[in-house]
Formats: structure tokens, sequence, C-alpha cells
């Protein structure tokens, strides 16, 4: 459509400018069948190209369906739910729903909110990261009853919603690996730093440690935080280490210990080594580069999506997905850095 053009665009134009069928473009922009990505992806760039506008309010009318889908973070100063927020949005761009995100704000009853909010809006998924492991329960019970819905990072167990996650435990494994083959551990022993233990994430990650390491060694549990992590190397410091392996429950807490590793003039990875858990958000912004477990946050968006898409309604799926290590300056491969 040239520029300037006051005419509408219509379906039978997306279908002459992809090269299908107006039945095509029909099934591609309405989500309702499944559909070959490829197939989907040249008719919506086609649609996008020509400025063509689907009539949303009539579509929700006729099917009942709103094109939306709703995620639920629990709050928006953690750096990973913003990146995964953002994988999560660009993998839905193809199926043709648009993805509305609302912050819970370390809050039940904010987080009940949202979901009242986007079942009155009537998404037709919804997906939540629950900010409480028990008390959410009744929250992710009320979004079950009325829609779709897909727990993501995080869950309350038991649930009738399904679950797409990080295999926590493998990634806890996988730090033990890389301890064992690279570490002196007499010389730099391993120390947890975890998250809170209100979050079944935070949680496994302390129980995947304590199996990989033992109980016997040092676990300090506070917060998803850079500030926690400032205050664990404080402590770790107090305590009267001056080396150690310390294993963070996610990179942001690993920027924090790092930080005040440096600030008390220590060094990293010679007198400290620091491993984090989560590989995208924030990981980037560590100097020196970091090891960390990055999630498959990829793959768990196709998962979501896949879910989603389904027509058929089937038993409740548990997917948990296996992340890798990715070894940085922090803590190398070698005994050179330590």
């Amino acid at each position: 459509m040239a520029q300037g053009s006051s005419r509408t665009v219509t379906m039978a134009d997306v279908a002459r400018h992809a090269g299908v069928s107006a039945a095509t473009v029909s099934r591609a922009l309405s989500g309702t069948r499944p559909m070959s990505p490829e197939i989907r992806s040249k008719v919506v760039e086609a649609a996008e190209e020509l400025g063509y506008r689907v009539n949303l309010v009539g579509r929700m009318l006729r099917q009942r369906r709103s094109a939306t889908a709703g995620l639920i973070v629990p709050d928006l100063d953690n750096p990973f739910f913003c990146a995964l927020a953002q994988h999560l949005s660009r993998t839905f761009v193809p199926s043709g729903l648009d993805l509305l995100i609302f912050s819970a704000d370390s809050n039940l009853d904010t987080e009940l909110r949202g979901v009242q909010s986007f079942i009155d809006r009537q998404v037709d998924a919804l997906v939540l990261i629950p900010f409480h492991e028990e008390e959410s329960s009744g929250n992710v019970a009320v979004a079950t009853g009325s829609v779709v819905t897909i727990q993501l990072d995080r869950r309350v167990p038991e649930s009738d919603a399904h679950f797409v996650g990080c295999d926590n435990s493998h990634g806890m494994h996988l730090i033990r690996q890389h301890v064992s083959e690279n570490v002196d551990t007499e010389r730099q022993p391993v120390i947890f730093v975890g998250g809170d233990e209100i979050s079944s994430s935070g949680k496994e990650r302390l129980e995947g440690f304590q199996r990989e390491f033992g109980t016997e060694a040092l676990a300090l549990n506070g917060s998803f935080d850079a500030t926690w992590g400032i205050s664990a190397a404080r402590e770790i410091l107090d305590r009267g280490f001056r080396s150690g392996t310390i294993v963070a429950a996610a990179d942001v807490i690993a920027l924090g210990i790092t930080s005040h590793l440096h600030a008390q003039g220590l060094r990293v990875p010679e007198d400290f080594r620091v491993i984090g858990f989560d590989g995208v958000g924030v990981s980037h912004l560590a100097h020196p580069t970091l090891t960390t477990v990055r999630q498959p946050v990829e793959a768990m968006s196709r998962a979501i999506v896949s879910i989603v898409g389904s027509e058929e309604v089937g038993d409740t799926q548990t997917i948990r997905l296996e992340p890798e290590l990715v070894v940085g300056e922090s803590s190398p491969s070698t005994a050179e850095g330590g």
C-alpha cells in the first residue's frame, strides 16, 4: 500500500502480499489453529508491512478471545524478571497474541489484583511467577479456575496450573562439577549466598547446593538483589574468610558480592571465585566476566507458547529444562585464575 493512501488495508491485501490464501491469513492472525511458524511469521510480517490492523473488538465478540496473554511477575526490580518478560514477549509475536505485563510488587494482595484484572480482561492465557511458594496458592487457584495458567520459574506445589522452569538441581550439579575439576577447596572453601526461601527457586537452589556440597558448607540466605550480595560479602569477610568460592543463587547477588570484594581490595578470582545463576539480565555487566548457570529462557518461552497454543485440553504439564554452565573469568576452568 503506497504511503498516504486512505484505503483501508484488507485481509485480502495481506494474503496477496504474503502469497497465501485469505483463510491462511485469518488463521495466522487469529492463532486459532496450529500452523507452521514460518508461514505465521510470513503473514505477520506482511500485515505489519501493509499496516493491517485486526479488528480486535469484533474478533473478541466472535471468538470470545482477547488476543492477549498476561504475565505477572513478583517485581520489576529484579533484572532477571525483566529479561524473562522480554524473551517471552518476543516468543509470543508469531502467535498473534500480545503479552501484557503486571508487577505484583512483592505483595500477595497486589498479585491477586493482577490475576483478577487479567481474568476480567478475558486474556487467553495467564503466565504467573508466584511471589510466595505457599501463600500464593490461593491466587494461583483463582487463576486456574478461570483461564489457562502456566507457572513460570517459580511454582506453588501441587497446583493444577502448568509449570515451566529451570532444573535448579541440575544447575547446582553443574556448579559442583566445575568446582571439583577446577578449584582447590582447601584454599578456596565453598560458600553459598542464597536468595529468599519463600520462593520455590530460592528453596530449590539452597537444597541443590546442600545436596552437592553438604550441609556443613556455610550457607547464607537473604533476598534476590545486589544489596543483599553486598551484605553477604561483608558478613563473609567479618567471619574471617580471606579466600573462597562463593556460589550465588542469582547473578544480581553475585554482582553485589563482587563489588564489595573489589571495594575491600580483594581480587576475583585470585582470592575469591564467584559463581552466579541465571545467565540473563545483568550477567553481562559483571567485571570480571561471570561464571554462571544460564537458564534456558528461550526454550522455556517456547514451551509456554506451545501450551498456550495447544487446542487439546490435557493433563497438567510440568516441564523442567536443563541449564548450561557458562564459564567466565570470575571462576575460570584452569587453575591459573586461582
